[in-house]
């Protein structure tokens, strides 16, 4: 079980000294406007070893004078075997936040509600993260409607699969409806869907209660028709609890989201 670390709050919060003056270099450029975690280091879910992901906020000058491959640092300790990667940091400008802020992706836009602003000394940087971490609650029925329809229809092949006994097609269905279930989940509970490397501890630590829990659990580790069918019945209830009642008729849902009037809903909101 990992335990979670204390997260930075600025450059001199960070106890490694590697990381310390790599960030302390980038502060005294002229071209570098802030810095900020994420990842592990920014939620504390990481292994004491972990590598530092970090954000480093230039000028739009300064990005566009880049080589493609100096677009990402990567930086390892080669004094242990196998080489362990120590950084893991990316120059990014107000052009970058301008396309990201339009994204449908949630995994362009969770970096920045887990991110931790450690360097910022115009407060630009933390108002991009702002902008770009706010959940769009004006589309919430939307995210709602689409990313169920996607969990029931994954289940819906995985059934057809399997009375027609194309195991693996099945299984790849059912797989399909475990991830979905999981998008909507966080969707639920008004969050864009953080990075599948740590859902259970953003799961536990937005509220996951043990019965929801067990149910995921179930579903992941034994994935079969049954256990799948009681987690959708499970997430169902979640929105009728909610006061949704598209759930009990989803033909409608579904000809909303693929009608001219709701077709960009449906292309926005159907991202895994």
């Amino acid at each position: 079980m990992i335990k979670k670390r204390r997260v930075p709050k600025s450059i001199e919060e960070i106890n490694e000294n590697i990381i310390c003056e790599k960030f302390e270099w980038f502060a005294k450029q002229p071209w570098c406007r802030g810095i900020m975690l994420w990842g592990s280091r920014a939620t504390g879910f990481g292994a004491s070893d972990s590598d530092w992901d970090a954000l480093i906020y230039v000028t739009d000058e300064y990005f566009d004078s880049l080589k493609l491959e100096e677009t990402l640092l990567l930086e390892y300790d080669e004094s242990v075997e196998p080489k362990r990667l120590v950084i893991d940091f990316s120059p990014i400008s107000d052009k970058w936040f301008k396309i990201q802020i339009n994204s449908p992706l949630d995994i362009d836009h969770f970096a920045y509600a887990e991110g931790v602003t450690i360097y910022d000394p115009t407060g630009e940087l933390e108002e991009w993260r702002q902008r770009l971490a706010r959940y769009p609650e004006e589309e919430h029925t939307d995210r709602l409607k689409n990313k169920y329809l996607l969990m029931i229809r994954s289940f819906g092949y995985a059934m057809i699969d399997y009375r027609r006994e194309f195991e693996l097609d099945s299984r790849i269905n059912l797989y399909r409806s475990v991830v979905a279930a999981v998008n909507l989940w966080f969707t639920i509970k008004r969050s864009w869907t953080p990075p599948l490397k740590w859902w259970s501890k953003h799961a536990r630590e937005m509220g996951m209660t043990d019965e929801t829990y067990e149910i995921f659990r179930s579903a992941l580790v034994d994935t079969n028709l049954e256990s799948v069918k009681s987690l959708i019945s499970h997430l169902k209830q979640m929105i009728l609890d909610e006061g949704f009642e598209f759930p009990n008729d989803t033909l409608i849902a579904f000809l909303e989201t693929i009608h001219p009037n709701g077709r960009a809903m449906q292309i926005k909101h159907s991202y895994l």
